[in-house]
């Protein structure tokens, strides 16, 4: 039996989720309080036109006929066609009248990009937002913000955000809820990994769409695969549970960056998006854990476990082996494989031991992490029978094979090929090449593509990808048995 208060969140989640469809979706927007004059309304307008969406456009300003090739009216009420989503860019004490011109004009989603709410802690603020909020509950139309930077679907073309430095899109699976404007930004190194981004949202305030919804849209998303998020605070503990038992169910991973580790966070917190929960950051932790949450502590470790997501795929356990041409990186990895709960690094048996050194030069060593020594870098006999030899062992799950910097392994070089036979031969083990170093090494890109193998992105950063490793381990072994959920509730 679901308690009243579980059902009240259910239906509330529906209709937030029927209706933020228009959010990624729009057939027709509408920019308020755009302005050929430089400004992030500028910006906000002049990506939709850009990068190709292919709904219907129209500015809002009564000063203006024409902005940048698009078409302006005085009002919301001028616009000739549907409006699905209207982006605010107004002063703060102007939202109250231009939401009741929405909703008189049928505008389905509102995203208020202006700031000027509780944010400020003054009484003034909070009033404006607590006037929001009320008119919110009352409306059916759906508000995103205040304090908001935009709204992005790769798969439609929709870049809604003030984003300048913009060059290119990749779609993809991986999407995002960031109450953080600037962690948008996130999507530039991860398609430069060749990471896709399917949609992000930035919520701010969160006077009425909060992070749960948006995470309970994702879990439906037919297009999303993962789901990323900034979090300050989490306002609706039930919301928030409902929503990411759904995505768990569904098989996908969120990975939330939830800041506020120390009081004096928390204060700039409270100036940022006057999220009052970030009180309950403990508290919080504790429920994320319970729901399977991944949580990070940088942006950097959020974008290694996507990107560990990516390229390891479910593996049987936990046993690591690592091998490379350096000694001093095999050390490097090997310490920090030891200080992090959930990895094994494997102790060779004698027999696996006795085999290797029947295979690898005198100066080499034998155990686990494996230096190979540089003078097997060309050695294509010496390299495939090395790592067929760890694949028949039975000994391992995972092979993180090391470089020193973020480049491609060629499917042709030696290594490739190694590597290759022993996936093909082996595909039980799970094979991840990892860089000591992060970074852009484009000059050696040949293509000035991302570093890849095998078409997938390579990990980079010794602790990062040890970590994210760790994290995918970890999701994969907790997750239920498929069937297992539904057996237990009949039970």
């Amino acid at each position: 039996m679901h308690s009243v208060a579980e059902n009240s969140g259910r239906t509330r989640i529906a209709k937030d989720k029927l209706n933020l469809r228009f959010l990624f979706e729009p057939k027709g927007i509408a920019l308020i309080g755009a302005s050929p004059k430089p400004s992030l309304a500028k910006s906000i307008l002049g990506n939709i036109v850009s990068f190709g969406f292919d709904g219907k456009i129209a500015a809002v300003n009564p000063s203006y006929t024409m902005i940048d090739d698009v078409d302006c009216y005085r009002s919301i009420s001028d616009v000739p066609f549907q409006v699905d989503l209207a982006v605010l860019c107004v002063r703060a004490e102007n939202i109250l009248s231009l939401l009741e011109e929405c909703e008189r004009n049928s505008v389905r989603t509102v995203q208020i990009i202006s700031s000027g709410f509780a944010e400020l802690d003054t009484e003034e603020g909070r009033i404006k937002q607590q006037e929001l909020q009320r008119w919110a509950e009352e409306s059916a139309t759906t508000i995103v913000g205040p304090n908001t930077f935009g709204v992005i679907n790769l798969h439609r073309s929709l870049v809604a955000v003030g984003d300048s430095k913009i060059t290119r899109v990749v779609p993809g699976g991986v999407s995002g809820v960031f109450q953080s404007g600037q962690m948008a930004t996130v999507m530039h190194p991860l398609m430069g990994r060749g990471v896709g981004i399917s949609k992000l949202a930035t919520t701010g305030n969160e006077a009425s769409i909060t992070t749960a919804e948006l995470i309970n849209f994702f879990a439906d998303d037919p297009q999303t695969e993962m789901i990323i998020s900034y979090c300050e605070g989490i306002k609706d503990p039930e919301r928030f549970t409902l929503a990411c038992g759904r995505a768990r169910e569904r098989g996908k991973p969120i990975i939330m960056l939830r800041v506020g580790a120390h009081p004096e966070v928390r204060s700039a917190i409270g100036r940022h998006t006057a999220t009052q929960a970030a009180k309950s950051y403990e508290r919080e932790i504790d429920l994320l854990h319970d729901l399977r949450v991944i949580t990070v502590e940088s942006a950097e470790d959020l974008i290694e476990t996507v990107v560990a997501f990516q390229v390891c795929h479910k593996p049987r356990g936990n046993r690591v082996a690592f091998a490379s041409f350096s000694g001093g990186m095999g050390n490097i990895v090997a310490d920090t494989i030891l200080s992090i709960r959930g990895l094994k690094l494997v102790s060779f048996s004698s027999q696996l031991r006795e085999r290797l050194g029947h295979v690898l030069p005198k100066f080499a060593n034998c155990v686990n992490p494996l230096d190979l020594s540089a003078q097997t870098i060309f050695n294509v006999e010496v390299l495939g029978r090395c790592t067929q030899l760890l694949g028949e062992s039975g000994e391992i799950d995972l092979l993180l094979w090391g470089l020193d910097l973020p480049m491609s392994i060629k499917d042709d070089s030696p290594v490739g090929l190694a590597l290759t036979e022993l996936m093909a031969r082996h595909p039980e083990v799970v094979v991840i090449p990892v860089s000591q170093m992060n970074g852009l090494c484009r000059d050696y890109q040949i293509d000035g593509g991302p570093p890849t193998f095998a078409g997938r992105a390579l990990l980079q950063g010794t602790a990062a990808s040890v970590r994210a490793i760790a994290r995918v381990i970890e999701w994969h072994a907790s997750r239920p048995v498929p069937g297992t959920a539904m057996l237990q509730a009949s039970q």
